[in-house]
């Protein structure tokens, strides 16, 4: 929903305690709608209710962007972005979700996610740009790793 995005990311973590851990990110996203890519780099979180086999969690993802190869700039159309974007690329990404182990150090994860990227879109209402959140709402799956020491 939204943006329509498609997306993958790459995440590390490690345990502070058994069911808090921290870490950093990676990923790629292809949003159709607005016509650009985007590489964002985070920091991430996330807080386990339960310490067992199936744990329901809540989880932020926060850092930066950057914006490759934009199509539809400065056209004055709904999903245009411009050419002047703010002075700081936002990503932002809350979720909640499930982890079940299948193993004492293999999981699977399902969670949903708000992505917010912050650009300058065009306002069809306003006739003109201005700096806003593009949302998607996300679907996501994973597997995870649990090293033995982390």
């Amino acid at each position: 929903m939204g943006d329509r995005l498609i997306g993958a990311n790459y995440l590390h973590e490690r345990f502070i305690n058994e069911q808090f851990s921290v870490g950093a990110g990676a990923g790629y996203s292809y949003h159709q709608q607005y016509q650009f890519s985007a590489l964002p780099v985070y920091f991430s979180t996330h807080y386990f209710f339960v310490d067992s086999r199936f744990s329901p969690f809540v989880n932020l993802k926060a850092g930066i962007y950057w914006m490759l190869g934009p199509k539809n700039i400065d056209t004055f159309l709904k999903y245009s972005i411009s050419g002047k974007q703010p002075g700081f690329s936002l990503y932002v990404s809350p979720g909640a979700g499930v982890k079940v182990h299948l193993t004492s150090h293999i999981g699977l994860m399902a969670s949903v996610s708000y992505d917010g990227y912050l650009v300058n879109a065009f306002d069809n209402a306003k006739n003109n740009y201005h700096t806003s959140m593009v949302p998607n709402l996300g679907i996501n799956f994973g597997l995870c790793f649990q090293i033995p020491g982390w």
